[in-house]
């Protein structure tokens, strides 16, 4: 007999326990899982149910394993709501390191002028009211041949915050009109926006 016939031959047979096996365990595995009772939904709660009776009959106290505590990676979002201006600022910022693991007793202790509108782990949100203007009402304008970027309060007045190195000599002649009149922007990503248009 040639030396590839007898090859090809334990191949087979070895092919053919191996299929033997798997198909023996599969029968078990399905054997098994014909025994497994399957609870519908009502039979759920009437167990559920029972559970609690028993507890209650035996005078079990339910409590949390673990108090909410924060996490290293968390954020805290503080939402200010002004209402002179009637503007909600919202600013995202890391959890300092003094809070990790702190629960929102602590929360409420280090922040006691704020409102705790969410507590979990990863996100604690803050918010509280103030009286006053956001802040963020710029008025811009040419000033001493660059754009001057001036802060308005609650009444309108304005205060010189920083001058830009933008030139105004060279802006086209429409431009510079508008910003000798001034150009009244809201909010810190618009008035970055709109210098960016400039540069």
């Amino acid at each position: 007999m040639n030396k590839k016939w007898i090859i090809s031959i334990i191949i087979v047979i070895i092919l053919g326990l191996a299929l033997g096996i798997a198909f023996a365990i599969f029968a078990e595995n399905m054997r098994k899982t014909e025994n497994t009772n399957v609870l519908s939904e009502k039979e759920l709660a009437i167990n559920n149910n029972e559970f609690n009776s028993v507890l209650e009959e035996n005078k079990v106290v339910e409590t949390s394993t673990s108090e909410g505590k924060i996490s290293p990676n968390a954020v805290i979002i503080k939402k200010i709501y002004y209402k002179s201006c009637d503007h909600l600022i919202r600013k995202v910022e890391d959890i300092d390191e003094d809070l990790v693991n702190k629960t929102e007793e602590d929360i409420k202790l280090k922040y006691p002028e704020w409102e705790i509108e969410s507590f979990s782990s990863n996100q604690v949100i803050l918010y509280k009211t103030s009286n006053e203007n956001c802040g963020e009402h710029y008025f811009v304008q040419e000033h001493n041949g660059v754009i001057g970027i001036y802060i308005t309060d609650v009444y309108g007045v304005k205060t010189l915050k920083e001058d830009t190195e933008i030139a105004t000599q060279y802006l086209p002649e429409e431009d510079i009109k508008k910003l000798e009149a001034g150009v009244e922007i809201i909010g810190k990503t618009k008035l970055i926006e709109f210098l960016e248009d400039f540069e």
